[in-house]
């Protein structure tokens, strides 16, 4: 094949091409390593690459990865996107502001069928008292079953949510649930117990509303933190494996006494920076406990623990 080209002074010669030049060879690269391609691009980006050709149309729908940025309120084409997806997901991140949750529960429970790897949702919301009250009027959102998946990170932005009734997380390892407000006839301690929870190692829950008695036990778990659970009065844990165990700023100091039994008897790190009653919360034999973190405070420049009565019963 031949081109005409200038010399830049009017002539014109001829140039031969190599065989091939102008086709499309990356088009004709084989499904897995286009996928490796795109992976390099944001989620969005690689979307845009159907519009190629007929070749490219289905590739991004193979990407075992899915990134959604902060944009505003829910992307209505999260949805559709997930529900075309052909391929499973090993991390999907999506990321909001003032999510509500309809439009939450519109691709949620494809996203769980999808997912076998990491799932992060955050919903970044106000703080301010109106938009708190606005929040609490509006209606649940029924969180499906990850079954799949391995690590589950939702900050929901203090949205009402209820744990599913039926189905195990079989494969979750790690579970955090931040800003949550609970709701629904399924408590949390029966969502992450050992018979639907059979491998989870790390429960975090902060800045939670609703749970005012939490009960769990498993035979998993290593590690568990409890972080400003607003309204807690109960709090039963038993956790024969578990190593690590944070109570912070849960029970309401000024309020009713804690009320908590804790039988988790390989305990080796406890940090319970909240209140403490030796009549009302029972922590078991820590024979192997290496580590404790309490109140402290200072009075005319000495510091002294609040927790005293706790100190003296684990260390004795």
């Amino acid at each position: 094949m031949e081109m005409e080209q200038s010399d830049g002074g009017g002539a014109v010669k001829r140039a031969k091409l190599s065989p091939g030049a102008g086709e499309d060879r990356l088009s004709a690269l084989p499904d897995d390593v286009l996928v490796l391609i795109l992976l390099r691009l944001h989620t969005a980006e690689a979307a845009q690459t159907a519009v190629l050709s007929l070749r490219w149309r289905r590739v991004w729908a193979l990407l075992p990865e899915f990134r959604v940025a902060f944009a505003g309120p829910m992307p209505c084409s999260v949805g559709p996107a997930i529900a075309a997806h052909q391929a499973d997901l090993r991390y999907l991140h999506v990321g909001v502001m003032d999510a509500t949750p309809e439009s939450v529960a519109a691709w949620l429970p494809a996203a769980a069928r999808r997912l076998c790897g990491r799932f992060v949702f955050l919903n970044l919301a106000g703080r301010d008292e109106d938009w708190e009250e606005a929040a609490a009027r509006r209606n649940v959102l029924e969180l499906p079953c990850f079954e799949r998946a391995a690590t589950v990170y939702l900050d929901l932005g203090l949205l009402g949510a209820a744990m599913p009734l039926a189905g195990v997380f079989a494969r979750l390892t790690e579970l955090t649930l931040a800003r949550v407000r609970f709701r629904g006839p399924c408590g949390l301690g029966d969502a992450v117990s050992s018979p639907r929870c059979p491998c989870l190692l790390s429960l975090a829950v902060h800045d939670a509303r609703g749970l005012d008695n939490l009960t769990i036990r498993s035979e998993s778990l290593l590690k568990v933190v409890l972080k400003q659970l607003s309204g807690l009065l109960q709090l039963t844990v038993v956790a024969p494996a578990l190593k690590e165990f944070f109570v912070v700023y849960c029970f309401h100091i000024d309020q009713n006494q804690p009320v908590a039994n804790i039988s988790a008897s390989q305990l080796v790190s406890l940090k319970w920076l909240d209140a403490f009653d030796a009549n009302t919360v029972q922590l078991g034999k820590l024979e192997h406990l290496q580590s404790l973190d309490t109140f402290f405070v200072f009075v005319y420049g000495t510091m002294v623990t609040m927790n005293s009565a706790l100190r003296t019963i684990v260390l004795a």
